[in-house]
């Protein structure tokens, strides 16, 4: 959890209201914040990553101002002020970092402690939010040191500038490896083997993103006008970040002036200061929170957390705040209308029985086969449900029944396309990989597969597989398995001779249960031991615990 330290001076004049030390932490703490210490200069507040929009002074002082209903500002905009700036995108940086986001900011009041503070903020933001820059990282320049309105953001071999608080010139190779910053934040552009991400002017470079600005456009206290870029991987997060980043500086008491980002034909103007809203029957609120009260209460509630929200017929609807980056469905809005309403409020609601829980008789079902299997020798094992069509059906050298399989839609990864029809493949793979172990190596699975049933709906079903390697594993030694499970759990069965793709003809058997299919038993083809490079006989069963009335 990051620590805030606030000069309690610059606070107060952030806050605008006379408050005692008692009253100051009595609202923080309501708010869901924890002071972690107050002296008659500092606070100092640990915060929750998930609240970046809090990690600064001027957005504690704003939630406080809404929290005690002293701010009916819900919303932030740029009052239809015109781009002061481009930022060109080669796509060269398309596979490195590829998005960036800028704005102009005029009129901004620093001093040694604004300075300070501002500072301190971008780089928590930077470490938490940004994960330490790999996600989300922020440049902040003096706007008057920049020579032209037209930037470049490419990537660039090794040159040399004058990086923040150096004074002679170093190439970026160098900064990588000897400046602090490049030593931290190297790993975020892989210590540039593929180039080296920059920002320039038509002067040189403003920064190496996104380890260092240039020394050339040092933000002092003296800096009226500022630039600040936002890079990052994800499109979405440089927008929400520099969303928040300019709801900051207005209520600092500056003026802010979009950017445009222009890449290739496409052009993005940012800030966008998108709010958005989310509707919410007020019934719902009452079941998540265990506590009733009227529409009024609750939109004064959601005011107090700094959403604008209306009744619109059974439902509220909440305008969600542009500098909030963490509200990702209801359940957030949900959260902080509790806090709003208080914690210490909420009455707990007592368990509606206090009989003792059991286990379920599938598990108690599965448990005693469990015990069954390891009483004979067997080590159990449990593997993904998730494989592709070469390993659930050509390694096993069988064919692919159309629309058999249930299949994962857009999957990034060709490993993973389909859920596994049947254990023995994944068993397989199990002896495939313990080769250099000793044998005889016997192993089995108790879990689900997966189909597609004849409503076309996906469908799963215990089954129950082993499999034996062995220089002597063969038909008759699993036959003896076989007939044990079978026995301890009082079914009778009969086997008849059977053909199956992945087993040796002649040496394989079909499993049958009052006339009914439930499974197969044998040896395994020698072109399926190929396929998984085993060395050694296999002997294996499987059967679909459904099929088999076990269930």
């Amino acid at each position: 959890m990051p620590v805030v330290k606030i000069n309690k001076n610059y606070f107060n004049s952030l806050l605008k209201l006379k408050m005692s030390d008692e009253q100051l932490k009595d609202q923080i703490s309501k708010l869901g914040l924890e002071i972690e210490s107050m002296t008659k200069d500092e606070i100092e507040i640990e915060l929750s990553a998930s609240r970046p929009d809090l990690l600064d002074p001027v957005g504690i002082a704003r939630a406080l101002r809404y929290f005690m209903h002293k701010s009916n500002k819900f919303h932030y905009e740029l009052d239809g002020k015109k781009p002061e700036m481009a930022i060109n995108v080669s796509n060269s940086v398309k596979n490195v970092r590829p998005f960036i986001a800028g704005m102009v900011v005029k009129g901004v009041k620093l001093d040694d402690t604004s300075l300070q503070q501002l500072m301190s903020f971008t780089d928590k933001f930077c470490d938490t939010f940004g994960r330490k820059r790999k996600k989300i990282a922020v440049g902040m320049h003096n706007l008057s040191s920049i020579e032209s309105m037209d930037l470049s953001y490419t990537l660039a071999k090794d040159e040399r500038f004058v990086a923040l608080d150096s004074k002679e010139q170093e190439g970026f190779s160098s900064i990588l490896k000897t400046n602090k910053k490049g030593i931290d934040y190297g790993s975020t552009i892989d210590n540039g083997r593929a180039g080296y991400p920059v920002l320039k002017d038509s002067k040189g470079v403003l920064a190496l993103i996104p380890i260092i600005n240039s020394e050339r456009t040092k933000v002092t206290e003296s800096t009226k006008n500022l630039f600040v870029d936002v890079t990052g991987n994800s499109e979405y997060a440089i927008g929400k970040s520099i969303d928040m980043l300019a709801a900051m500086f207005i209520d600092m008491g500056a003026a802010v002036y979009p950017v445009v980002t222009v890449y290739g034909s496409s052009k993005k103007i940012y800030p966008m200061m998108d709010s958005g809203y989310i509707s919410i029957a007020l019934e719902d609120i009452w079941k998540s929170l265990g506590v009733k009260f009227d529409y009024r209460a609750a939109i004064s509630l959601a005011n107090k957390m700094g959403y604008e929200a209306a009744s619109v017929g059974k439902r509220i609807r909440f305008s969600l705040p542009e500098y909030r980056i963490d509200i990702i469905n209801e359940q957030d809005i949900i959260e902080d209308i509790a806090i709003a309403y208080g914690y210490d409020y909420i009455q707990p609601i007592g368990l509606p029985s206090y009989n003792a829980g059991s286990l379920e008789s599938t598990t108690l079902k599965n448990r005693n086969l469990e015990g069954i299997m390891a009483g004979m020798g067997f080590t159990q094992v449990m593997n993904s449900y998730l494989t592709n069509p070469a390993a659930n059906y050509e390694k096993m050298e069988t064919d692919r029944v159309k629309d058999e399989a249930v299949t994962i839609a857009n999957s990034v990864n060709s490993s993973i396309s389909m859920l596994r029809t049947w254990l023995l493949p994944s068993l397989m793979g199990n002896l495939s990989k313990s080769q250099h172990e000793k044998m005889p190596h016997r192993l089995f699975e108790l879990d689900m597969a997966f189909s597609v049933n004849a409503g076309k709906r996906a469908s799963e079903e215990y089954r129950i597989a082993a499999v034996v390697s062995d220089p002597k594993a063969n038909l008759n030694d699993m036959k003896a398995v076989l007939e044990e499970l079978m026995y301890l759990n009082r079914v009778k069965y009969t086997v008849a001779k059977s053909s199956h793709s992945s087993f040796i003809e002649g040496r394989c058997g079909e499993i049958k249960v009052d006339g009914r299919s439930v499974g197969f038993f044998g040896e395994i083809h020698p072109k399926v031991l190929n396929n998984f490079s085993i060395d050694e006989p296999v002997s294996a069963f499987e059967i679909n615990l459904q099929e088999l009335g076990i269930y």
